[in-house]
């Protein structure tokens, strides 16, 4: 290592670890896209996941969706396997000791009732939002709004409609892009994948094509002082997302789950794209840990170890553009 590059490593590990006091900062981390979940959120609790996973293997249609189960979440056969904790109490307890020590600050997202658990626990960690994606549970804007005033809603998201097959463009997320625009409060909308399969064992409804980023570009267009984030910045349509990002530059993405569980490879070569494409100050850090909180230090090592990323690029994604998306000073 040179000099050069062992200056840059030193202030990188300065950066990293430095307290409010030392980096000016209240935190290191803004994490965009945490879950304040509780353990059947994803499944029976106990799930799986694989921090990264090698392959997305082929199912055989002609055998139970067990079998593939067995592999995605079951007994995945991965070299880091990540397992749920059983009690809504560890699971908080899990994720919160992690934000704590990495000196991140989360936007939570979730229902009321357990964004405002988690947040109770970790008032200095926790921003709370609202996710939703079910349309039969849509949340009435009466009840936002209510939140809001209390306090209890710093943002809407993640809404998940694409697991239901809808779109950004349908009308019935309009009331919801108007009353985040009318609060200027920021939005995160699931665009991109869900777990593989999702359509024949969890949520019927996935569409793929539902995440196509283009379908967003009407609600910006026509909520222009909208804040809006493309979470998992669309993967894996890659070219469109960038040239709405363009096209439109209050637009931001966040990598959550890219960042943990896919290919190395894949995850950096997209990552690299948008680098590339001069968006380094869009891209924001998102973990998307949902039960998993021993996610979220493996999201930001991947980061930290981006072997294309120069310093000023890691603190801007882990850091800087989310401040600058929320407005926070300092």
């Amino acid at each position: 290592m040179n000099s050069k590059h062992l200056l840059v490593a030193i202030a990188w590990c300065f950066w990293l670890g430095a307290g409010p006091a030392q980096a000016g900062e209240a935190y290191a981390i803004i994490d965009m896209h945490f879950h304040a979940d509780r353990p059947d959120a994803e499944g029976p609790p106990g799930g799986k996941i694989c921090a990264p996973y090698g392959e997305w293997a082929p199912r055989d249609p002609g055998k139970p969706i067990d079998v593939y189960l067995d592999w995605f979440t079951g007994n995945p056969p991965c070299k880091t396997v990540l397992t749920a904790p059983m009690e809504p109490d560890e699971l908080r307890d899990r994720g919160i000791a992690i934000l704590k020590r990495y000196k991140i600050l989360a936007l939570a997202g979730g229902t009321p009732e357990t964004v405002e658990d988690y947040r109770s626990h970790a008032p200095d960690n926790i921003w709370s939002s609202v996710g939703f994606g079910d349309p039969d549970k849509f949340p009435s804007i009466e009840s936002l709004r209510k939140l809001h005033a209390e306090g209890k809603l710093q943002a809407i998201g993640e809404i998940t409609a694409q697991y239901a097959g809808i779109a950004p463009n349908d009308p019935r997320l309009e009331p919801y892009f108007a009353l985040a625009e009318e609060l200027d409060i920021p939005v995160g909308i699931h665009l991109g994948p869900g777990p593989p399969g999702t359509a024949y064992f969890a949520t019927p409804g996935y569409r793929a094509r539902a995440g196509d980023p283009f379908l967003l570009e009407e609600v910006l267009v026509r909520h222009p002082r909208l804040r809006v984030y493309a979470m998992h910045a669309g993967w894996p349509m890659g070219e469109a997302m960038i040239a709405m990002l363009y096209a439109h530059p209050q637009l931001y993405v966040d990598i959550g789950i890219l960042d943990y569980a896919y290919p190395e490879s894949d995850f950096y070569s997209y990552l690299k794209r948008f680098i590339d494409a001069g968006l380094e100050k869009r891209i924001m850090f998102g973990s998307d840990n949902m039960v998993w909180p021993d996610a979220i230090p493996i999201a930001i090592e991947r980061i930290h170890k981006a072997p294309f990323l120069t310093a000023r690029q890691k603190k801007l994604i882990l850091h800087d553009n989310a401040a600058r998306f929320l407005r926070i000073e300092g």
